[in-house]
């Protein structure tokens, strides 16, 4: 937003500090329900305790290496050498309206839609055939000079990035709230277990199993308490409050409300990103979502206090001034989300091996420190290098080699249109309503006979490029077919469960050889500053590698 100009050490130590800690705090009463879940298949967290205990017990692990090979292939010739095709989509207009339709070829999303499985794929898919092909031709008709611009294929990504995304954004806050609202109750009970824990540590009888026990309710309400004046401390120095004309006698409970903004909204979206999280993994939830969620509401909230107390219009200085304590704001509520969507994955893990929680709950606790430590002159670094969003630190500086920091803009963005009075309200409540809509007929229609939707699933889908949202699909499609051909040959229990678990194995390699791919791919991109630095093929190999995206798929599918 131009209004820093480099990366503060001790500003961006503190934000990213409280907001991880406040995350690890927030996501250790999540724990007990969110991994008990059934619906919840944490495919990364499965992924990672299925290759702790095969290099322990030597079994699965020709699998896990045989499938982490061939997704790490795939990733090298898709995302490194551009020999094969990520993705595919093709649009066109009738009468006025957008039409079109893509493919993602991702062995990491295939891997991950087998693993969640076949209902919350079918969820997924169904929430994107909403959002690109029901909602995005009706829209189109609404936006004709995107259409008078650009050719179909830039005009649906362009209407996307700036309208249709608060679509998704909408059935996020819906779809999440009403989910937080299901899981209030088994919230509370699983405090009230960690309550009863801690009161009788000194009766053996009533004590947990070591495998159930958490850092106790106490001590998470102590560092609550001291996080929070802590952050009533740094907003005081930090917030440019006189810049704002926000600095009379009601400054100091300005910054108390938002202080307990941080504390509710941040609780609030630690329970709905864990609960992504376990749903479709760390890597394919839609946190983005969440974060500009946050962003919103904060943006809002100051924007009626200001509209209450200070002479309007507001001046240039002032509206900057605004936006940069939202920003800070959102981005500890940020630091919150991320960290509680990493943690329950980390503790589904401890689950699945046998780990104790209170244990890994302190070293999450100092990971967030430790990391919060080395963020700030990493950023100062690719700032100085790079430039980030098109914001360049140096004249004569090439602005199209800038890191894009996609999440970044949107949030800079988002704020901006805010404060400007320009944002797409009607498309925030448009997704709404649908989600509502699914959850009314769900009730009336009693839809879980035939299928389990997850109002979540389809919220995701809504806001998930149809890129991502199509190979999770056909993921969790090839789930269902082996549990079919696996009934259909009627083996022995065990017999199945191992077959069963071969296919598991081989999904999980397929999610860890591409991650690790996309890590190594980072330093040569980084150092050559361009994502295309390893293609081998031009422009007119491009049909050629649809082709070979969609070979592939079947081939994996098939295996």
């Amino acid at each position: 937003i131009d209004y820093w100009h480099g990366f503060d050490y001790i500003t961006n130590f503190f934000i990213a500090a409280s907001g991880g800690i406040l995350g690890v705090l927030f996501s250790i009463p999540l724990r007990r329900v969110l991994v008990n879940e059934p619906i919840l298949k944490f495919p990364e967290g499965r992924a990672i305790a299925e290759v702790l205990k095969s290099s322990s017990e030597k079994v699965g692990v020709r699998d896990i290496v045989l499938g982490g090979a061939i997704g790490a292939t795939l990733e090298l010739l898709q995302v490194g050498f551009k020999l094969i095709a990520s993705s595919w989509s093709y649009w066109f207009v009738v009468k006025r309206s957008l039409f079109g339709f893509g493919a993602g070829f991702s062995a990491t999303m295939i891997g991950a839609g087998y693993l969640v499985g076949h209902e919350m794929a079918l969820s997924i898919f169904l929430g994107s055939v909403i959002s690109w092909l029901i909602a995005l031709p009706i829209i189109s008709l609404f936006y004709p000079e995107f259409l008078l611009h650009y050719p179909p294929h830039t005009a649906a990504i362009s209407l996307w990035n700036s309208e249709m995304r608060y679509l998704g954004i909408g059935a996020m806050l819906f779809a999440g709230t009403w989910t937080f609202i299901k899981l209030l109750k088994p919230l509370l009970n699983s405090m009230q277990v960690s309550f009863r824990a801690f009161m009788a540590k000194n009766h053996a009888n009533l004590q947990l199993p070591r495998t159930d026990r958490d850092i106790p309710m106490p001590f998470i309400m102590i560092g609550v308490m001291i996080m929070a004046a802590v952050l009533f401390l740094f907003f005081q120095f930090v917030f440019p409050l006189q810049q704002a004309g926000l600095d009379g006698d009601y400054s100091p409970t300005l910054i108390f409300g938002m202080v307990m903004y941080v504390l509710i909204i941040g609780f609030l979206f630690s329970v709905i990103t864990a609960y992504f999280s376990g749903m479709v993994g760390v890597t394919a939830s839609p946190g983005s979502s969440v974060v500009i969620a946050g962003i919103l509401f904060a943006a809002w909230l100051l924007l009626s206090v200001i509209n209450m107390v200070v002479p309007l219009p507001l001046s240039h200085s002032q509206i900057k001034a605004a936006e940069a304590i939202t920003i800070i704001i959102g981005s500890v509520v940020t630091g919150i989300a991320a960290i509680a969507n990493d943690n329950t994955q980390d503790l589904k893990v401890g689950q699945l091996v046998g780990a104790t929680p209170w244990k890994q709950q302190v070293m999450l606790l100092i990971g967030v420190v430790v990391s919060s430590l080395v963020i700030p002159p990493v950023m100062q670094v690719l700032f100085n290098v790079y430039g980030i969003a098109g914001v360049m630190p140096h004249e004569g500086m090439d602005a199209s080699q800038s890191l894009p920091a996609p999440t970044a803009a949107l949030l800079a963005a988002v704020t901006e249109a805010v404060f400007r009075h320009s944002l797409p309200w009607n498309m925030v409540l448009m997704g709404a309503t649908v989600i509502l809509g699914i959850v009314i007929c769900n009730r009336v229609f009693k839809l879980q006979r035939f299928i389990q939707l997850s109002v979540l699933g389809v919220a995701i889908g809504m806001y998930l490029p149809i890129s991502s949202s199509f190979p999770l699909f056909v993921g969790g499609m090839i789930a269902k077919f082996v549990d079919w051909r696996l009934v259909k040959k009627r083996l022995v229990k065990t017999e199945e469960n191992q077959r069963r678990q071969i296919g598991t194995l081989i999904a999980c390699g397929l999610v860890a050889g591409s991650a690790l791919i996309d890590v190594f791919l980072a330093i040569p991109f980084s150092i050559l500053r361009s994502p295309d630095a390893l293609r081998l093929a031009g422009v007119e190999w491009h049909t050629a590698s649809v082709y070979m995206g969609v070979a592939t798929t079947l081939l994996l599918a098939v295996w």
